[in-house]
């Protein structure tokens, strides 16, 4: 009876280990903060610089925060939130409506969060004296209008004209198509490569390529790798839309003229958050909106959106 009892007492407990067991298999809850855990981030590569800026700072604030970056081009960084394989996504869009289906189906609604303003370098190898372009005549090199030099310049000789750019996916040639060749494809001479050090690697190899870049890759003339891409390669001057009332008649991509949005290509850094509580993905965003985070954006060369900018115009006389 005794020998009984005991198997009873012992077939209780195990039934009991296996209820429990499978209780403890539903899926758990986050357990980052604001300010502490370790978060998968996806980034549009064009922002590595910046980005990078802002995690070294948020990291050394916060040590027992860790963030995963994951620099790739920004279609697949969306393409991340909706996988779950990342908290937030930095990009220089907003979401497209058939990219919030699956957090519609989920019943989440992502919160697009503008933190501030890049703009689309246009670069070329410093053997070139063709140093000025309208956005017309970016048109026609993109697509394909324009297949050689002497079709830009009757000077030059006619060589092949070949533009390179980051990704296939990228978010800079995706701006262009939509903002300059309403939607069209690009021409066979564009192609791309793996990232943007490549796009500069290549435009200062090759004296008949013209490279598409992010200009946080060039914007920050007191860091040594920005210093360095800026030694490689010219920056093209581009005639802006309206140069009758612009600050110049051609400007790069500078602070100022992205802030006066008077440079033709810039455009908007987004923080793409489907977070649901404040957890370390929130806190990370809320950071690059703070005071702090703005002006590591200021401090950087580009544009923070909430932080003003201050324009000095400085006479000749």
């Amino acid at each position: 009876m005794k020998n009984k009892t005991l198997s009873n007492y012992l077939l209780t407990l195990t039934l009991l280990f296996v209820l429990g067991s499978c209780n403890n298999s539903s899926p758990k809850k986050h357990s980052d903060t604001s300010t502490s855990g370790s978060i998968t981030v996806s980034v549009d590569e064009s922002l590595k610089p910046i980005i990078e800026a802002q995690r070294a700072v948020f990291e050394a604030l916060y040590p027992d925060a860790k963030l995963n970056m994951v620099y790739t081009n920004e279609y697949d960084a969306i393409n991340m939130l909706a996988n779950d394989s990342a908290r937030i996504a930095i990009v220089t869009r907003e979401m497209l409506p058939t990219e919030k289906t699956n957090f519609d189906n989920r019943k989440i609604v992502p919160r697009n969060i503008l933190v501030g303003y890049d703009a689309i370098g246009i670069i070329i190898n410093k053997n070139r004296k063709d140093t000025i372009f309208s956005i017309a005549q970016i048109k026609n090199i993109l697509s394909g209008t324009y297949t050689t030099w002497k079709d830009i310049n009757p000077t030059n000789e006619a060589k092949p004209l070949r533009v390179v750019f980051d990704h296939a996916k990228s978010g800079a040639v995706r701006h262009l198509k939509d903002s300059i060749l309403n939607g069209a494809e690009l021409a066979k001479h564009c192609y791309a490569v793996n990232s943007n050090p490549d796009v500069i690697a290549q435009v200062e190899e090759d004296v008949n390529t013209i490279g598409i870049i992010g200009s946080a890759w060039i914007s920050d003339k007191d860091d040594s790798t920005s210093s360095s891409f800026l030694s490689k390669i010219i920056v093209a001057n581009l005639i802006p839309k309206s140069p009758e009332t612009a600050e110049a008649q051609t400007m790069k991509p500078f602070q100022a003229y992205v802030a006066l949005k008077q440079y033709p290509l810039y455009r908007k850094i987004n923080i793409i958050n489907p977070e649901g509580r404040y957890g370390l993905g929130t806190g990370f965003a809320s950071f690059i909106n703070s005071d702090k985070g703005q002006r590591i954006i200021l401090k950087s060369g580009l544009v923070p959106a909430n932080v003003p900018v201050r324009i000095i115009k400085l006479n000749n006389d």
